[in-house]
């Protein structure tokens, strides 16, 4: 990042939690991006996506200095020393309340880096609905009361969160796929980005890889697309290749091959039947292996 950061640089963007990895950045890799910034002169603005903070499921073992007194394990870029003036701070109220089709958020700021939002918000969604304005204010004092037997609903979403991401991550497992040990790995978010086992990479059918298709970065089907396309006609599976979250340069040495984004916020029983369905998946690439056909289908 030191490398990187100059006084060209006018912005940078820091996501935490991440997506698509679940990554939650420590205090003391923000305050070496705080550090980093200081190279960019006083014009760089860092744009704050902290959409994921009230589902950070696996919040570090140690309770980090300034965390977020409502989001354990979260920490507010703009807390840090001389970061306020220069941060715009993003939130979601789709992400928090389970209503991304709501598409209204909010972000905090100095005066001087919101204003000119205002001024710009008009011509690009003209306004977010009165309605929903509304019942996201009424929510917001709402999350802060106790909720279906926990002292918060933030505490609720947390919880119910960790119970889907460890059905997930189970299924998973039994199936061949790595993920995170969630015990050592702090995470956040809904999503868990796994990686591919070999088992499964001899399942894809050989005409998917390296086809041409001009939705895929580069116009080629790699590993991780072939998969997702795979599973998604013939398995019954959505799941979200890794290569359209790296460089164009990085996808195309093969670098997101192995990793696939699966989401967890679900309700219990499509996850049971995500899980069904991976298993039978399992069963197909065991009965594969004893014939000795592993990665010979072209169905």
């Amino acid at each position: 990042l030191f490398k990187v950061v100059s006084p060209r640089t006018k912005a940078i963007i820091l996501n935490s939690p991440h997506n698509p990895t679940g990554k939650v950045f420590t205090r003391n890799e923000m305050e070496l991006i705080a550090e980093s910034i200081e190279l960019a002169g006083p014009d760089c603005v860092v744009l704050s996506d902290e959409v994921y903070k009230y589902i950070v499921h696996a919040p570090p073992k140690e309770k980090a200095r300034g965390e977020s007194p409502l989001c354990r394990g979260h920490i507010h870029f703009a807390s840090l020393p001389g970061m306020w003036d220069r941060t715009i701070t993003i939130s979601s109220a789709g992400k928090t309340f389970s209503a991304t089709g709501w598409q209204v958020g909010w972000c905090i700021g100095p005066k001087r880096l919101i204003a000119p939002i205002h001024q710009l918000l008009p011509y690009i969604q003209f306004c977010a609905s009165t309605v929903i304005q509304e019942a996201l204010a009424r929510s917001l004092i709402r999350a802060d009361q106790p909720y279906e037997g926990f002292q918060s609903y933030y505490e609720y979403l947390k919880a119910k969160y960790t119970k889907k991401r460890d059905m997930l991550a189970t299924a998973l497992r039994e199936t061949g796929f790595a993920v995170p040990d969630y015990d050592e790995t702090p995470g956040g978010g809904f999503f868990i980005f796994a990686r591919v086992g070999k088992e499964i990479a001899d399942m894809i059918p050989k005409k998917y890889i390296m086809a041409e298709n001009s939705a895929a970065p580069g116009g080629v089907v790699r590993q991780d697309w072939a998969l997702c396309q795979w599973m998604a006609e013939k398995v019954g599976l959505l799941c979200i290749p890794s290569s359209p979250f790296f460089s164009p340069a990085k996808a195309e040495e093969g670098a997101s091959d192995h990793f696939i984004r699966i989401a967890f916020c679900k309700n219990d029983e499509t996850i049971e039947a995500a899980a069904a369905a991976l298993q039978r998946m399992k069963a197909s690439a065991d009965a594969m292996a004893r014939n000795g056909t592993v990665g010979a289908s072209s169905k």
